[in-house]
């Protein structure tokens, strides 16, 4: 455990850009720069501000990273963009603006919002359940971040619990020595997983809530949903009365007089189970037998 505690900010001259940026956007909540006291006291007791008052970043004591962010550029950007990569960044307000969407904020203090419901048989959880105590009425969400792939953000994270974000770069040298690796910052945002793990998500969720005549809400970072998009070709629309509902969000490069970093809602786009459904089992290619043939005998050396 790094005992670091800043004192002052951190500037630009310690997140120097050499091959790439700094891998790291945000600390346990805050920009990494750590512009306000109450940035650096969440940075001194590694508290996550985003899923309550003095609570613990969960990140942080089951894997000993508390990244919420990270800036990559993935194969569709054209300019390093920064991806949430912790659900928890999605806690708070876009979870509140999906119970708000739903219920009416007039009739807040009917609603209890009550976290990770399990159900077995199988084996299956929704992140929130927004119940109306006095009709039952309820709605389900879910958030939804990006998952890291390849070697991950580690030793840029510990050179900030360091006090030495500027020495970055070397530490992952020193993994990579350590595990016999090349030498390089192997890190990306894991894109296919949005269609593979969310994608088959909401289908299923979508379609239990359904029989119960309950919606699915799905908070997500706007550039993730726009991945989902690009591959559940789904006519979608803003009717208030359908199944399934997403809300995107996205960082708008500001940073909030708090410290935090903006991240303010982009859109609201609806549709039905089967809809969405019928699309997510939608051939995603116009590939014909005969040309994906030809690819494959490409692969194996033949002519």
């Amino acid at each position: 455990m790094h005992d670091f505690e800043p004192t002052q900010p951190f500037v630009d001259a310690d997140f120097p850009s050499a091959d790439r940026p700094f891998p790291i956007v945000e600390i346990f909540g805050y920009e990494r720069s750590l512009l306000t006291g109450e940035a650096r006291t969440s940075f001194t007791r590694r508290f996550c501000p985003f899923a309550g008052v003095d609570v613990e970043c969960e990140k942080f004591r089951q894997y000993g990273y508390g990244n919420c962010s990270v800036t990559y550029r993935a194969e569709a950007d054209s300019q390093y963009e920064i991806y949430a990569t912790c659900d928890h960044r999605l806690d708070g307000a876009p979870i509140w603006a999906a119970v708000d969407h739903y219920f009416g904020k007039e009739n807040r203090d009917q609603i209890i919002l009550v976290p990770e419901v399990v159900l077995t048989s199988p084996r299956q959880s929704f992140d929130f359940v927004a119940l109306n105590i006095e009709s039952d009425d309820f709605c389900a969400i879910e958030a939804q971040a990006i998952d890291l792939r390849g070697g991950g953000v580690g030793p840029a994270f510990n050179a900030l619990l360091s006090g030495q974000p500027r020495e970055w770069r070397q530490l992952y040298s020193d993994e990579s020595a350590q595990k016999g690796r090349k030498d390089n910052v192997a890190y990306g945002v894991n894109t296919a997983n949005i269609y593979k793990r969310l994608g088959l998500q909401v289908a299923e969720k979508g379609g239990l809530l359904s029989r119960w005549n309950a919606r699915l809400y799905v908070v997500a970072q706007h550039r993730c949903f726009e991945y989902l998009a690009s591959r559940v070709a789904v006519e979608w629309n803003q009717e208030r009365a359908q199944e399934i509902v997403f809300l995107t969000f996205d960082y708008t490069g500001k940073v909030d007089t708090n410290g935090q970093m903006e991240f303010k809602q982009v859109g609201t786009y609806c549709t039905t189970v089967s809809d969405y459904a019928s699309a997510l089992v939608s051939p995603s290619t116009n590939l014909s037998r005969g040309e994906f043939l030809a690819r494959v005998r490409k692969k194996a050396g033949l002519k």
